[in-house]
């Protein structure tokens, strides 16, 4: 089964798949996520405490507390209920996971959809279109190694796009860019930021997109090296009902 799920639908034709209905009692999803995760490849951990299965739910005390500003420049994205930008996962590791597993343990009443972007389909269009656009975003670019320490720093260099012969990476989240700049004190260059702001313009294209929305015991696992993903804002549910979800970072 797993070896045919890499092969015939994570790493060729839609790059993801979605389980239906996979588990409907919450504990016994988490379970079987974590069955199918350990299955699937090595998990990697997803902050400097080292978790590997982390729950994608709002800190609402926190959201209550911090000015939105601060909320911002704070939270981790799986702290809030914002719209978050299309991104990869784990692009502050030295090598980001292949795999992006989620499980829906309670969505929220309005909003929270999942958009996936297929960054491979932009990468072509940046070299057919936009050449020297694209040949920025494969240089160098600092950022921030948020939610880690790191002995030599939390301040790296990676580029966007990678492309070597059958291999392909896409490595972004723009906040992590932008703050490892702001750290460092160094201005991005003008090319950059033309090359950065034209790259969300087409991630968030309906041209290179789907928005679809987990239900309760639905599983989806993303190739993370192919697709990019993001969110739309979703409301707060009451009390501590809110949605949720169970991230894991295979490698």
């Amino acid at each position: 089964m797993i070896k045919d799920l890499k092969k015939n639908h994570l790493n060729k034709n839609d790059y993801y798949v979605i389980f239906k209905n996979f588990e409907k009692n919450p504990r016994i999803l988490k379970k079987k996520f974590k069955k199918l995760a350990k299955l699937l490849g090595k998990t990697l951990p997803q902050d400097k405490s080292g978790k590997k299965f982390l729950e994608v739910t709002p800190n609402v005390s926190l959201l209550k507390k911090l000015t939105k500003q601060n909320q911002k420049k704070l939270l981790r994205y799986h702290q809030n209920n914002f719209f978050v930008s299309v991104h990869s996962d784990g692009p502050q590791l030295e090598s980001p996971p292949k795999y992006l597993m989620l499980a829906c343990l309670k969505q929220a009443k309005k909003g929270g959809y999942s958009i996936i972007t297929y960054a491979n389909k932009v990468y072509d269009f940046l070299k057919r279109k936009k050449p020297n656009y694209l040949k920025t975003l494969k240089k160098n670019f600092l950022m921030e190694r948020r939610g880690f320490d790191y002995p030599n720093g939390n301040i790296f260099e990676k580029p966007i796009f990678e492309k070597k012969k059958n291999f392909f990476r896409f490595r972004y989240v723009r906040e992590y860019i932008e703050a490892a700049y702001k750290i460092k004190k160094i201005k991005l260059a003008p090319g950059k930021i033309e090359a950065l702001n034209f790259l969300d313009k087409l991630m968030q294209s309906n041209r290179f997109q789907k928005k679809i929305k987990l239900n309760q015991g639905d599983l989806i696992i993303l190739n993370n090296n192919i697709l990019s993903h993001g969110r739309t804002k979703f409301d707060l549910n009451s009390g501590d009902d809110q949605r949720t979800l169970v991230r894991v970072w295979v490698k």
